[in-house]
């Protein structure tokens, strides 16, 4: 008769809250398509075009991935479906089809399962996608020249690009009310701002991301460029068109909080949180880039590992041997 082991050994988590990961990720879907559907209400046809082929092509290939690595398929747990929409809702609505399709590829092959899958990577896959597009074809990802021929209520370049290129009186033309609701050039739907900030706020309240990092992010980056326009108010933008532009709040929420390369640890998620917020706005200040926020997320995501061993010192007694 075969006997059970004594031991059975196990890849952790051991103990869970009863919460799966295709709950996780299905009430991460649930939290994005309000802002993805704001995105293709003002970008029309072509937006939902983007969304749709990122979304399809992503989750063909991680099916076909699997299969090729005999590995179970991770297709039915959602990520695939998640990640292809964030990656869709970071390009713009005239993205043109063979980027689309190339950033789908790196995301599933190398991003992702060159890693070793869900759960495996270190660096956020969607931005690491996405910063490898833009180092690659800057043109392409060049929205005020992209995006010209499109009718839209948005303003035909980026907010933080405009303050920079003809100074302060440009911020005139981007009311904060206008960048909440989402009226700005950008991607399809990282600009949606009050709605993003609307799904995270929902799963901070559900329990599927935790509040620290997120407000370390924002708060720390409203604080660095409050900072930096006290000091020289010509030349710095004000700390509410950072927050309220670009795909800072999008990050925030959905980016810097993945599970596989956030911290654990409270005090952790609070340094990598600030972390990020504070090289947001130094990248997007002094870099060459106008939205330095993929940057500095990836760049906490290596040192990650480092962070999360900061923790409380454990409280104890000692009781001498008898």
């Amino acid at each position: 008769m075969k006997r059970s082991p004594l031991l059975s050994v196990a890849m952790p988590p051991h103990t869970h809250f009863g919460i799966s990961v295709a709950e996780i990720h299905l009430n991460q879907l649930l939290a994005l398509i309000p802002a993805a559907a704001g995105g293709v209400l003002l970008w029309g046809l072509p937006g939902l075009r983007t969304l749709l082929l990122a979304v399809g092509t992503t989750v063909v290939l991680e099916w076909l991935t699997g299969r090729m690595m005999k590995r179970e398929t991770s297709v039915l747990d959602g990520s695939a479906l998640v990640q292809g929409l964030m990656l869709g809702m970071l390009l713009h609505a005239a993205a043109p089809w063979w980027l689309v399709l190339i950033g789908a590829l790196l995301l599933v092959v190398l991003a992702k399962q060159f890693f070793g899958g869900q759960g495996g990577y270190l660096l956020q896959p969607v931005l690491l996608t996405y910063a490898i597009l833009l180092i690659s074809w800057p043109g392409q990802l060049n929205t005020a020249w992209r995006l010209g021929g499109l009718a839209t209520a948005a303003q035909p370049i980026e907010p933080l690009l405009a303050w920079q290129s003809f100074g302060p009186g440009a911020a005139d033309a981007y009311p904060l009310g206008n960048l909440l609701l989402g009226l700005q050039t950008g991607g399809v739907a990282s600009g949606m701002i009050g709605l993003l900030a609307l799904g995270g706020i929902y799963l901070i309240i559900r329990g599927f991301i935790a509040w620290r990092i997120p407000l370390a992010f924002l708060g720390m980056a409203f604080v660095a460029a409050l900072a930096l326009h006290l000091g020289d108010a010509t030349t710095y933008a004000p700390p509410g068109l950072h927050l309220f532009s670009g795909m800072l709040v999008f990050a925030a929420f959905f980016m810097a909080t993945d599970f596989s390369c956030a911290p654990v640890n409270p005090w952790a998620q609070v340094i990598f949180g600030a972390s990020c917020g504070l090289l947001a706005i130094l990248i997007r200040t002094f870099g060459s880039y106008p939205d330095g926020t993929v940057f500095a997320v990836l760049l906490m995501n290596l040192v990650q590992p480092l962070i999360d061993r900061v923790h409380p010192p454990v409280i104890g007694v000692e009781v001498a041997s008898r």
